[in-house]
Order: structure tokens, then C-alpha cells, then sequence
């Protein structure tokens, strides 16, 4: 990985962010016009070309994931790219392109990305500049990624500052915490729940200087309990496979990427919220123009004393297909999760199921009866309808936490 490629997107990406609202709009602006290439090379958007963002048509993942080969500018296509996905999963080489499988929904529909090295580098010091303040990039770190699985996007930034090691998701809990107290990290990111299980188990990290979590969505309440735990304060990276979507700044809000991706904004209905439509404006191996994603997402108000002009969003906590959509009135995640971990904490896990006529919530069956009981009594007032509580709760399904489900009855 070229040094130099790394130091060019730091340096780029630390200007834009002491750049105005107005500023960034024009480099964007200036980003769309040079991506046209790269979309008249992709066979699903070569007949736009040259026209105006608005004139794309707004997609669905699920269209992208059909067929890779139509939505890459390399001319590779579906089946080739599957095997250097599946290549990067064994930890073998993929040559000049990398390429992997996102960790899933939910419900596991798995994304393919891939990059050209100097799209990884331009990743990485995005990455660098947006997460690390410059000190910590002349002092030698530790990385640990405890993610689903490793790729070159994240191991590329090993050199001789940085020891990177990956600790998969699917190990045991147990061995991953004895190999981390082994390597004792400066940077760790993981997923919240994981956060959880080091912080429940008493798993010290004494060189530990920046954590961050990303992947699934985390509480305010969670955010406090791992805080109490490593004595530091949990930053957000929110990222999927379609792009490096927004990061948490110093003071912990959580700034959309706004230097990189033009973001446009969809009213969920019924709600203050919204969907995100993104165009990823450095994307060239695999170009992504409106795609709407769904994750529901709330804007919050105000500037911040970083002084970055990327907008700020309040933390996604679950999909719009998790909505709950009582015929009396819609409530959102954010709203269920307040509900229940005012009363819960974060000792504590569960999962709240809606449907149409009724809501229940499940704890596992070491939560005390009382505080499930009042929990229930705060949905109850929260949905308006039947909510019951079943002290049954095993473990999230698939690879990320859903603490909010809405099911049609």
C-alpha cells in the first residue's frame, strides 16, 4: 500500500474538515463531474452519464446484489467477483482488487465490495483523519478489529506504526478475550454486543486508547456502561458494504461523511425520521449512485465545537422495516429501546417483538421479574396495545443484533 496515496487523502480529507456546509457542496459538486467516467464504464449506469445526480434512478440493494457484474467499472463480472470475495474470506490473495462479503442483515442477505488499492488507501486516510488525531499517528499502535471477517481494506494500515490484528466474530468469547488481553490493543473496534461481553467479564486492556464500536447499532445507556468499563467513551463508525456512511468526531457526534458522499434525506412517514439515500462520490471500482439504505436515521439539530460541516445524525438504532405500525400510531426503535433500558439498563439483554395487535418483550431469565414487569408497563404506555414478557430470550438470530423486530401478523 502506497504511503503517499494514504498521506494524500489524510491531508485532502483533515482540509475538508475545517470546511464550511457551502464548501463541501462544492466539492462534491466537482467529485460528480469526475466520477463520469467510471459510471460510463458500468454497464447499470452508462446510459446516465453525464446527467445530473437527480436524473439516476433511486435503488434497492437488493438490485446491486442481483448482479455484481452490471455494477463495477472493471468489466468483471458476477461469478469472478464472487470468487475473490470468497478468496479474501480464507485469507488468500485477490491481486490488485479487494474484494469481500459484508457481514449481513439480519435477516443475512450478505453485500460484495471491492476496491483498487488506491481506493483503499484513499479509505484508509479518510479513516485515519476522521478517527485519530494526528499524535496518535507518529506513536506506534496496536489495532485490534473484531469484526465477522478480516479484509485488506482494514489490514492494509499495518506498517511499521501499526500491528493490526483480526479477532473474528465467530471464535468463542472466552478465547477472543484471553487473545486480547495477549496483544493489549491502543485501538479496538468491535460491535456493541461484544463491547458488552468484555466489559460484563472484567477484561482489562491497560494500553487501550481508542475505542470504537460500529456494525450494529449501540444505546446511550450502552455507551455509558462500556465507558464505566475501559474508562474511555465508545465512538461510533457507521459503515455498511455500499460506503464509510459517518464517524464520530471528539466531542461524539456522529457527522455524516458529507466530504466524500452526497447524501439526500427520504421522510419516513409518521415519523421525525428518515431513509438515506447515498451516491459515494470516490467510489470507482464499484460506483454507488442513490442507493437507498434501511437504516432509520434522525438528523440533530445544532453545530458542533469540531467545527466539521458534515451534518450531524442521532445513532441508528434499527430499520424501517422494524417500525412498529399500530393502526393508532408508529413507533420507532429509538423510542423502545429509551423505553426499555430506562428501566433495564444495559445488565441486562432483551428483544421486543411487535405485530399488529400486540408486543412482547423477551429477557433472558436472570432479569429481575420486577424490572421486566415495569419495562412492559413502559411499552404498554409507549404502543397502546396487549404487551406481555417472556423470560425465555436464547441470543440474537444472524450476525448483528435486532433489539427492535416488527413482524406481520
Amino acid at each position: 500500500m502506497r504511503a503517499d496515496l494514504i498521506a494524500g487523502s489524510w491531508l485532502r480529507t483533515k482540509r475538508q474538515m475545517r470546511a464550511s456546509p457551502a464548501q463541501l457542496a462544492r466539492s462534491r459538486a466537482n467529485q460528480w463531474q469526475e466520477l463520469q467516467p467510471a459510471l460510463a464504464r458500468t454497464p447499470a449506469l452508462a446510459s446516465c452519464s453525464g446527467k445530473p445526480i437527480t436524473d439516476f434512478p433511486v435503488l434497492e440493494p437488493r438490485e446491486i446484489r442481483e448482479d455484481y457484474g452490471a455494477w463495477n467499472s472493471l468489466g468483471l463480472d458476477h461469478e469472478t467477483l464472487a470468487v475473490l470475495a470468497d478468496r479474501a474470506e480464507q485469507g488468500r490473495p485477490t491481486g490488485r482488487i479487494s474484494a469481500g462479503w459484508s457481514t449481513g442483515s439480519g435477516g443475512g442477505a450478505r453485500g460484495l465490495f471491492l476496491a483498487s488499492a488506491a481506493e483503499r488507501a484513499d479509505y484508509i486516510g479518510q479513516s485515519l483523519a476522521r478517527l485519530l488525531p494526528a499524535r496518535a499517528l507518529l506513536q506506534r499502535q496496536r489495532l485490534a478489529l473484531h469484526l465477522r471477517a478480516g479484509n485488506a481494506l482494514y489490514s492494509d494500515v499495518g506498517s511499521s506504526r501499526f500491528a493490526f490484528q483480526h479477532f473474528p466474530l465467530a471464535a468463542p468469547v472466552d478465547q477472543t478475550i484471553e487473545r486480547l488481553a495477549r496483544f493489549d490493543p491502543t485501538i479496538l473496534i468491535a460491535p456493541p454486543h461484544r463491547l458488552l461481553d468484555f466489559a460484563r467479564s472484567g477484561l482489562r486492556l491497560p494500553s487501550l486508547q481508542h475505542l470504537f464500536w460500529g456494525s450494529e447499532p449501540m444505546s446511550e445507556c450502552e455507551r455509558d456502561c462500556i465507558a464505566q468499563a475501559f474508562g474511555l467513551r465508545a465512538r461510533g463508525i457507521y459503515q455498511a458494504t455500499e460506503g464509510f456512511l459517518a464517524a464520530d468526531c471528539r466531542h461524539g457526534k456522529l457527522h455524516l461523511n458529507e466530504q466524500a458522499i452526497e447524501f439526500e434525506f427520504e421522510p419516513v412517514p409518521d415519523t421525525e425520521g428518515f431513509r438515506l439515500i447515498i451516491s459515494d462520490l470516490r467510489r470507482l471500482s464499484q460506483p454507488i449512485i442513490r442507493l437507498r439504505l434501511d437504516d432509520y436515521v434522525e438528523l440533530e439539530d445544532g453545530t458542533c465545537p469540531c467545527g466539521y460541516g458534515g451534518r450531524i445524525i442521532r445513532p441508528p438504532q434499527g430499520r424501517v422495516q422494524d417500525l412498529w405500525r399500530f393502526a393508532v400510531r408508529t413507533v420507532t426503535p429509538p423510542q423502545v429501546i429509551e423505553a426499555v433500558e430506562a428501566v433495564l439498563g444495559c445488565d441486562h439483554d432483551w428483544q421486543a417483538f411487535a405485530g399488529g395487535r400486540s408486543v412482547t418483550l423477551r429477557t433472558r431469565s436472570n432479569a429481575p421479574s420486577h424490572l421486566a414487569e415495569k419495562a412492559v408497563e413502559r411499552l404498554q404506555d409507549l404502543a397502546r396495545v396487549k404487551t406481555a414478557h417472556r423470560p425465555d430470550f436464547g441470543g440474537h438470530d444472524g450476525p448483528k443484533r435486532r433489539k427492535v423486530v416488527w413482524r406481520d401478523d
